[in-house]
């Protein structure tokens, strides 16, 4: 199969399946033989049609008559053709529009519409004009952007419209790759020259000592995941004992639970294990990690990941942390609660997640992460510490949930991340002291945090 049938094939599932793009990419990748360039290319159609359905459906809208039902293959097919129109320029028209049209090419008859309607994308789609953001600002930012009606709503009446086109613009945009990198086997500056020295362009975070990230400047174009050029060296580098995949956000979070050097720290919701072995590492030895999952299978790539990582100091436990008897949490000296979250702060690497929700679903998280915060919460030993993080941007997920707990719980205080992340930029602490990271003002995925402490 050529890259855009194999990129047919993973939108076909995706339109059937509750599943994510990146194990719908994996798996096609195991089954078809592509090479390092047409696997780039794949990237970038899937990914790339994903973020932007629904600005190709509006503009494949204004030349479709309404009337005219689409199945899902030729929706897909329409909107592989329009995306490279719109957002490849690499690919010359007339090659994306032939090349498109062979996907249907059974059928005559079809071929002459898709054809029809893609030469019509071609020839006037910048003349298109959007709703008018000052008059129906949900709809110009939903279909310019390509977000849902009712996400960009929730946005603009809690965060403002200035704040929801900043947002919404820099999710837009595709992150960068990021390293952590274990600073016990590794100097990091040692690591960066190593990555200089076969073909790389590293730069060390300004967020973590531990933290490197490597550009966008290899990528094939501006629309697909974090996949560079040169892919077997790639490989080669996150395979490493010494390196993990982690958004510098993610990595935030463990240096706000690490501030009184804890020995005994219980995980919630450990799966698949980036802060898990991350705070192990920083542990080290003498300490101890209890991994918390409710499944075992998330639990299973969890140990691979220790063992690949040489982390020894990490028990996991299969349970449902809402429901079961967290008892031994009474020897923790701390607690991270990675809650299950709407995911809405990593769009850039997920923009899926801004379809796979609604407004109902966030109230059930809601319910999940207040059960995860009240269960720790009643095991956990005077001046023991919770961590409670997400890495989304929606206030129920996180100071709604916090201060909840803070009104049913009144023997715990915030304490202020800022004493914990001392390098952190001023606009990412809240008044309350909570940590809360966004994409449009700090460049890495968004995420919230709070210190909490039994008294």
């Amino acid at each position: 199969m050529n890259p855009r049938e194999v990129a047919l094939a993973c939108l076909l599932q995706l339109s059937k399946k509750d599943v994510s793009i990146s194990s719908v990419v994996d798996e096609a990748f195991n089954r078809y033989t592509l090479n390092s360039r047409d696997r780039r290319f794949v990237n970038a159609l899937v990914y790339g049609v994903i973020r932007w359905k629904q600005q190709l459906d509006w503009v494949l809208g204004q030349f479709v008559n309404p009337k005219f039902r689409l199945d899902s293959k030729h929706r897909a097919i329409l909107r592989l053709g329009a995306f490279q129109l719109l957002h490849l320029d690499g690919i010359p028209p007339h090659a994306a529009i032939y090349e498109t049209v062979q996907l249907a090419k059974k059928n005559r008859k079809t071929t002459g519409f898709i054809n029809a309607v893609l030469r019509s994308v071609q020839r006037k789609a910048s003349e298109l004009v959007y709703p008018s953001l000052d008059t129906h600002p949900i709809d110009h930012i939903a279909y310019s952007m390509s977000y849902p009606k009712w996400l960009v709503k929730r946005w603009i009446q809690s965060r403002g419209l200035p704040w929801t086109l900043a947002f919404c613009e820099a999710s837009n945009q595709i992150a960068s790759l990021s390293l952590r990198i274990d600073i016990n086997k590794t100097y990091r500056d040692e690591f960066c020259e190593y990555l200089k020295s076969i073909g790389l362009s590293p730069k060390v975070s300004t967020f973590v000592p531990d933290g490197i990230v490597i550009e966008n400047n290899a990528i094939l174009d501006k629309n697909k995941g974090t996949t560079l050029d040169k892919d077997n060296i790639l490989k080669d580098v996150i395979t490493r004992d010494d390196v993990y995949v982690q958004d510098e956000s993610a990595m935030l979070v463990s240096y706000l639970l690490m501030k009184d050097a804890p020995k005994l720290v219980v995980d919630l919701c450990a799966a698949p294990g980036g802060k898990t072995t991350h705070i192990a590492s920083m542990i080290g030895n003498t300490g101890k990690v209890i991994a918390v999952d409710i499944t075992k299978k998330k639990l299973t790539l969890l140990r691979e990941n220790c063992s690949r990582l040489g982390v020894k100091n990490v028990d996991t436990l299969t349970i449902d942390a809402t429901s079961a008897d967290l008892s031994f949490i009474k020897s923790a000296d701390a607690v991270l609660i990675d809650a299950p979250c709407s995911g809405f702060g990593t769009l850039r690497r997920h923009p899926d997640a801004r379809w796979n929700k609604t407004s109902n679903q966030l109230l059930v998280l809601n319910d999940l992460q207040y059960k995860l915060l009240e269960s720790a919460a009643r095991h956990i030993k005077p001046g023991g510490i919770i961590v409670y993080s997400t890495c989304t941007v929606e206030q129920s997920e996180n100071q709604g949930i916090v201060s909840r707990f803070l009104k049913n719980f009144p023997m715990f205080l915030v304490e202020n991340a800022e004493d914990c992340l001392p390098e952190i930029p001023k606009n990412a602490i809240t008044p309350e002291g909570f940590l809360q990271i966004f994409p449009h003002e700090h460049g890495i995925d968004g995420a919230f945090a709070a210190r909490l402490r039994r008294i």
